[in-house]
C-alpha cells in the first residue's frame, strides 16, 4: 500500500523546505513581471494522470519551477488590479497551521469554531454593529453577498423555504447601477428573479439617488408589487463610491425594508478613525457583507457576513441532519453551529488567519495600513491631476483611481480614447511592469487603478503615470 502518513523528522524537514520556498518567492517577486502569464509554457501542465507517484522533493521542484514563477501578482507593489489585496505573510504562516488542523468548521467545541465566533464579533465591532450581530465566514463577497441576501428573502417572506416564491407578491430589490454583479446573481439564484432588480441611477459622484429610489418604492408599490430589499454600496468595486448610508437606513426603516450593504470592499476602513465617518449609517444596516481578504490583507479566501439580528441566518439556512443532531449534554456541543448560518456544512478553517492577523496588528496597526493605501490614492489623483494630457474621472473617495490619458492638442473623438486607453492598459501590462485592467463608466473607458497594497509607494505611482504617459505617445506616433 502507498504510504501517506509521514514522521515528524520528514514533516518538519519538508516543512523547513516549503518555508526557503516561500521567502525565496518574497526576496524575488519584484525581479519578474507583475503577472506571471503562462502562455506557450502552459504545455508543461498538460500531462496524463500519474499511475505511480514521484518523491515529494520532485514535486516540490515542479511546483518551485512551473508554478511559483507566474503568480497572479497581487504581492507585488505594481499591483493594482480588481480589489485583489496583497497578503500579510503572517497570513501564509497562519493557513499553514490550519491546513494542519484539517479542522471542519461546520460546528462543535473545538477550537476553530470559538476562533470564528470571536473573529465575528471582532469585525461586527469594527463595523460599529451591535454585540448581539451573528455572522459567517465566507469564501468571499460573492457569497457573503448571497448568503446576506438569502437571509433578507427568508425575513421579508417568511414560508419561502417551504413554499417557495410561487404564489406570493414579487419581492423586489433595488440597488444603483454601481452595484456588484454578484448581487445581480443573488437575486436570481434566490429566486427572486432579474426582473424584480431595480438598477437605481446614480448622481454625479456616483452615489445612488435616494430621491429616485423612494420613488421607485412608490410606483412598485402601487403595481401591487413588495418593495423588499434595499442594497447600499459601502465602496462600489468600478468607482470606490460609499452610498448615503445613513439617508438609506430611513429609507429602510420608514418603508419596512431590509437594509443590506455590501461593504465587500470598503467596510473594513471602519478601523480607521479617520476613515469611519465616510460610513455613517452602515451600523444601522440589517446585514453586511465584508471581505478580510481585501482590507485585512488576509490570504484568499475570507469573506464574512454579518446578520444584526440573531436567529436571522439559521431561519433562512437550518436543515437538521440526524447524524448531527447531538445531545444537548453530550461533550460535542459547542458555541456555535456553523452550518446554520450558511449553505455548506463542509467548512475550511479560515478564521485563524484573521483571528491572527487581529491579534498581530490590532486595530491601529489595520487602520495605518488601510489609511495608506487611501493616501496613495489620493497622491495618484494628484499626479494625475497635475498633467496635462490625463483626466480624472472623480476625486477618490477610498483606494480606487480612475483616469484616462487625453493627449492636449489632440482632437480625438470619445470612441478614439476608449481604444486608445485599453491600448495603452494591454502594453503596459504585457510588458510585466505594472498589472491593472481598464473599466467602463458610463459608457466610457478609463484606467481604473485599485489599491489595497501595503507594499505601494509614490514611487510606483509616479512611474505608473509617466509609463502610461509614454505608451499613449508611442501608439499614437504608430510606434
Amino acid at each position: 500500500m502507498h504510504e501517506f502518513d509521514l514522521d515528524p523528522e520528514e514533516v518538519r524537514r519538508l516543512g523547513h523546505r516549503a518555508a526557503d520556498l516561500v521567502a525565496d518567492h518574497c526576496a524575488t517577486r519584484t525581479n519578474g513581471p507583475v503577472f506571471g502569464k503562462v502562455g506557450g509554457g502552459a504545455a508543461v501542465f498538460d500531462e496524463p494522470l500519474p499511475e505511480v507517484g514521484c518523491p515529494a522533493d520532485e514535486v516540490l521542484d515542479a511546483a518551485r519551477e512551473h508554478v511559483l514563477t507566474h503568480p497572479f501578482g497581487n504581492s507585488h507593489p505594481r499591483f493594482f488590479a480588481f480589489i485583489n489585496a496583497t497578503a500579510d505573510p503572517l497570513g501564509t504562516v497562519a493557513d499553514y497551521l490550519a491546513s494542519a488542523m484539517n479542522s471542519n468548521c461546520w460546528g462543535g467545541d473545538h477550537a476553530a469554531i470559538h476562533v470564528e465566533d470571536r473573529v465575528i464579533h471582532w469585525i461586527a465591532e469594527i463595523l460599529g454593529l451591535p454585540a448581539s450581530t451573528e455572522g459567517i465566514l465566507t469564501s468571499g463577497g460573492s457569497m457573503a453577498n448571497f448568503t446576506a441576501l438569502a437571509a433578507a428573502r427568508r425575513a421579508k417572506s417568511p414560508r419561502v423555504r417551504e413554499d417557495g416564491l410561487v404564489g406570493t407578491l414579487p419581492l423586489v430589490v433595488y440597488a444603483s447601477e454601481e452595484a456588484h454583479s454578484c448581487v445581480d446573481k443573488a437575486v436570481d439564484l434566490l429566486g427572486m428573479g432579474t426582473r424584480q432588480l431595480r438598477t437605481i441611477p446614480t448622481d454625479e459622484r456616483f452615489r445612488i439617488r435616494v430621491d429616485l429610489l423612494r420613488k421607485a418604492i412608490e410606483v412598485d408599490r402601487a403595481d401591487g408589487l413588495r418593495p423588499a430589499i434595499v442594497v447600499g454600496n459601502a465602496g462600489s468595486v468600478n468607482t470606490g463610491v460609499i452610498d448615503p448610508l445613513d439617508e438609506l437606513a430611513d429609507t429602510c426603516a420608514r418603508e419596512d425594508l431590509w437594509f443590506h450593504v455590501d461593504g465587500a470592499y470598503g467596510a473594513m476602513a471602519c478601523v480607521s478613525p479617520e476613515l469611519r465617518p465616510l460610513f455613517v449609517g452602515l451600523e444601522r444596516a440589517d446585514s453586511v457583507a465584508t471581505d478580510p481578504h481585501k482590507w485585512l490583507y488576509v490570504p484568499f479566501e475570507a469573506g464574512a457576513t454579518l446578520v444584526r439580528e440573531p436567529g436571522r441566518l439559521a431561519d433562512a439556512f437550518r436543515r437538521p441532519a440526524a447524524y448531527l443532531v447531538h445531545d444537548p449534554d453530550g461533550p460535542l456541543v459547542g458555541p456555535v453551529l456553523f452550518n446554520e448560518r450558511g449553505p455548506e456544512l463542509s467548512r475550511g478553517f479560515k478564521a485563524l488567519k484573521v483571528w491572527m492577523g487581529l491579534k498581530r496588528h490590532g486595530r491601529k496597526g489595520y487602520a495605518a495600513a488601510v489609511e495608506h493605501d487611501v493616501a496613495m490614492a489620493r497622491f495618484l489623483a494628484e499626479e494625475v491631476r497635475g498633467r496635462e494630457d490625463f483626466e480624472l474621472l472623480a476625486e477618490p473617495g477610498l483606494s480606487i483611481v480612475n483616469f484616462r490619458y487625453r493627449p492636449r492638442g489632440r482632437m480625438l473623438e470619445e470612441a478614439d480614447l476608449d481604444r486608445l486607453n485599453r491600448r495603452i492598459a494591454n502594453r503596459l501590462v504585457a510588458s510585466g511592469a505594472f498589472f491593472f485592467a481598464p473599466t467602463i463608466v458610463r459608457g466610457r473607458t478609463w484606467l481604473r487603478i485599485a489599491i489595497v497594497n501595503f507594499r505601494t509607494r509614490e514611487d510606483d505611482l509616479q512611474a505608473l503615470v509617466d509609463e502610461a504617459a509614454r505608451a499613449g505617445r508611442a501608439i499614437l506616433d504608430g510606434d
